[in-house]
């Protein structure tokens, strides 16, 4: 039977009375369709009209997935407003039944329970769940610029207070199973070998059970402090670039005081309001962005012909900041690394690091105690050269950005390493081809650039040379997955796609401060736009020093040559955070005040022709502009990559879903139009790349 005919719910009598509802859908995990929800309806109406029927349990017939949620799809193709309401209200109908049921529901939960799958159960008499580590509930939509849209803005809070409702709400944070029950979310936590007799228990005890929302949900004064204070925390935190936190805002608390059914509507109205924001079409253009780079020409089923083991044992050359993130993180998912550096110290410190990293994992209950230890273990550093590298399947090199320090290692590296070892560079800027040049086996060569910090960061780049060979991919792409980092797989050239897009942005930034703009104002319009952080103050983050040397790199191919020197800033002791004196002055760590000398050293007379839309349309297109210009070259695969480079490795803000979504929603033209202007003032490296 095809997908499109095969049904995706089965209905059976499991004992005398009853009945067992299993969704299985075709496709790799269950989501709620249109079609599903069709289909659901039918089978709750035969139960309706069954008069032996005394308990009904929903449950899942995946191994490790209950319901995904709905499908973004089918809510996103909706064309208008009115619309969408419509859908909201039929699928409301539909999970409405199963409270309406004289008879007990039970929902038998194990693995994932997302969205409108976890509303699903909270129209359930009961929900019990598997304590299996699979099993995770959450309402992520706010991830997707949406609220929920089928009553959980409505029944989470009267279900479990709240505190708790508004921690699922607005962050969309996934809750397993134990937490779950301590929240009042569940009823019952079992082995998934138990859920269905502990589903039938529930319907033969029919026990009532004790669920009060807390005094600060039925409280009106209550109520009104805690809208206040969650207001105030999300605009700090959203910095008011996303509209669906406030709609769930105004959903939760204006539909308490409201009956569940007024609720409801409520809820329907400001969900339709979201579905086509600009905020949503973006965040929807991620999510499918990343799920198409995780099914990428490098999938493991593609090329297990080449290599199909798990990396078990890696090595780390460099004990710095970045390598220090690097093997904390491996060992932490249970990968074995050995540690290379010369340096007493900096092994120490690594150490501490890791030691660090780990007991505060355990603080958030997210490790047990003697799991800190394991971790730990796990990391075998040495003063040695390569100690122990003879053995490992992936040798990751993260020293300083020096050439000819890098080939060295490599040659080391390969004197004695196995036939099927690989070696990778962790450099930012530097071409890997370059680094390969006089390997012996280029074959097994290969970028792995991460983001700092590691452990943060979601972004994996690997960069691929003409002569890396498919197996070699294969480790790197599964090694980055066992980190659980999002990968975009590019082509080698100076500065690979990231750093080249950022050092353009960089370099656009640095050229108006020599023109006598103000740094406070240069970072403030970035800001302003939707960036974490300003241009300048990314340069003091990095190091002044990092910053020149990754500009040279990348030289006149760029177009970066031009860039005023910043060198005699590095000469008078100029570094930027890391040595407290940078763009701006540093006390403690924290950042104060711009560092006014700067502008003297680079002969800027300061200007008051800068607005804020100026300063952005200048950096922001020469970054936007580069992006199409690393697509057209093959440097990125596809727009969806470029995107997603952007979004999880350097800030671009997400509610513009990365510069070639930001492209769609200004249009093609505008931004050529805004590029040739910007070429007319300020020359050549402005002119728009070939794909626009």
């Amino acid at each position: 039977m095809s997908k499109k005919t095969q049904r995706s719910l089965t209905l059976h009598e499991h004992e005398d009375g009853i009945w067992v509802l299993t969704l299985n859908c075709p496709d790799a995990v269950n989501l709620l369709s249109i079609k599903v929800v069709e289909e659901l309806e039918q089978h709750l109406n035969t139960l309706a009209n069954n008069s032996a029927c005394r308990g009904l349990v929903f449950i899942s017939g995946k191994e490790n997935n209950f319901i995904a949620g709905a499908d973004v799809n089918d809510i996103t193709s909706i064309p208008t407003v009115d619309e969408v309401v419509e859908c909201c209200q039929r699928f409301e109908g539909v999970l409405c039944k199963f409270s309406q049921f004289k008879f007990p529901t039970v929902a038998a939960i194990h693995g994932a329970c997302f969205g409108g799958g976890l509303e699903l159960t909270l129209c359930c008499t009961y929900r019990i769940a598997s304590n299996a580590s699979e099993t995770k509930l959450a309402l992520p939509e706010i991830k997707l610029g949406l609220i929920p849209g089928a009553g959980g803005t409505q029944r989470l809070p009267r279900l479990i207070g709240l505190a708790s409702a508004l921690d699922m709400i607005l962050t969309g944070r996934e809750y397993p199973a134990r937490k779950a029950l301590r929240v009042g979310l569940i009823d019952a936590a079992v082995p998934a070998n138990l859920l269905l007799a502990q589903a039938q228990r529930f319907i033969h005890k029919r026990p009532k059970l004790k669920r009060k929302a807390s005094i600060l949900t039925n409280n009106i004064a209550a109520r009104k402090i805690i809208a206040n204070k969650a207001r105030e925390q999300v605009t700090k935190t959203t910095k008011g670039f996303y509209p669906a936190a406030y709609k769930a805002l105004e959903a939760v608390f204006e539909g308490l005081e409201m009956s569940l059914a007024k609720g409801i509507e409520l809820e329907q109205k400001l969900f339709s309001q979201l579905v086509h924001t600009r905020e949503c079409k973006s965040l929807v253009h991620l999510f499918h962005a990343t799920t198409a780079a995780k099914k990428n020409n490098y999938d493991k089923e593609r090329v297990a012909k080449f290599d199909d083991r798990r990396v078990e044992l890696i090595g780390v050359v460099g004990a710095g900041f970045m390598g220090s993130g690097i093997a904390t993180l491996a060992a932490d998912r249970g990968v074995c690394v050995y540690v290379s550096d010369p340096n007493a110290d900096a092994v120490g410190r690594l150490l501490h690091h890791a030691d660090r990293y780990y007991i505060k994992k355990v603080a958030r209950k997210r490790l047990k105690s003697f799991q800190h230890a394991q971790r730990l273990a796990m990391i075998s550093p040495a003063t040695e050269a390569l100690a122990g590298f003879a053995a490992v399947d992936i040798t990751i090199e993260a020293v300083h950005e020096d050439l000819g320090l890098k080939q060295q290692i490599l040659q080391d590296f390969e004197a004695i390493a196995a036939d099927d070892a690989i070696f990778a560079s962790n450099t930012s800027a530097l071409p890997i081809a370059a680094i390969a040049e006089q390997a012996k086996h280029p074959e097994r060569v290969i970028g792995m650039h991460f983001f700092s910090p590691v452990e943060k960061m979601p972004l994996l780049e690997i960069v691929v040379t003409k002569a890396t060979s498919p197996w070699a991919i294969a480790r790197a792409v599964e090694f980055g997955r066992l980190l659980r980092k999002q990968i975009i797989i590019v082509k080698d050239s100076p500065g690979f796609y990231t750093t080249r897009v950022l050092a353009c942005l960089m370099a656009e930034a640095v050229r108006a401060l020599s023109e006598g703009c103000p740094i406070a104002e240069i970072d403030q319009a970035l800001v302003e736009f939707g960036f974490p952080v300003g241009p300048i103050t990314l340069i003091d983050e990095v190091g002044i020093d990092v910053g020149m040397h990754v500009l040279a790199t990348m030289g006149k191919r760029l177009g970066l040559d031009n860039v005023p020197d910043l060198q005699q800033l590095v000469a008078q002791g100029y570094l930027g955070r890391k040595n407290g004196k940078g763009f701006y002055q540093y006390k403690d760590g924290k950042k104060l005040a711009p560092n006014d000398s700067i502008s003297n050293l680079l002969g800027a007379q300061p200007s008051t022709s800068y607005t804020r839309d100026k300063i952005v349309d200048r950096c922001l297109l020469a970054f936007v502009n580069e992006a199409v210009k690393c697509l057209d070259e093959g440097v990125v695969s596809c727009a969806g990559d470029a995107d997603i480079g952007a979004v999880s490795g350097l800030g671009f803000p997400p509610f513009w879903g990365g510069p070639m979504r930001y492209i769609e929603h200004v249009g093609k033209k505008e931004v050529r139009a805004s590029l040739l202007a910007l070429q007319d003032m300020h020359g050549k490296r402005f002119a728009p790349a070939s794909g626009l």
